[in-house]
């Protein structure tokens, strides 16, 4: 994990936890099936991440590496809080139960 989160840059750390509780609220919604949550998070992901970074545009020389890098830390908070996601259904899951034998 600590291989992806040297990725992620801080500016796009709180994007992580957005998209986890956007993820919450897809899930909550019984006519929104949950095999295409991931790719509704990705799309989110992407548009926030590139939202963001036009905001600070200033900073880049031009509009494709500020696209190119809101699609990549779109990709990879997408990526954090679907793990994210799984790590905790899986701990809370296993709660009060023995490993296998």
């Amino acid at each position: 994990m600590e291989e992806l989160t040297q990725y992620i840059k801080a500016d796009f750390a709180v994007l992580v936890a957005v998209l986890y509780c956007i993820g919450r609220g897809l899930k909550a919604i019984q006519r929104f099936p949950n095999q295409f949550i991931p790719l509704a998070l990705t799309f989110c992901g992407i548009g926030l991440a590139c939202l963001s970074v036009i905001s600070r545009y200033a900073s880049y020389g031009n509009w494709a590496a500020a696209l190119f890098e809101g699609v990549v830390q779109g990709v990879l908070c997408t990526g954090m809080s679907v793990y994210l996601n799984e790590v905790i259904a899986h701990c809370s899951s296993n709660k009060g139960n023995d490993p296998p034998k």
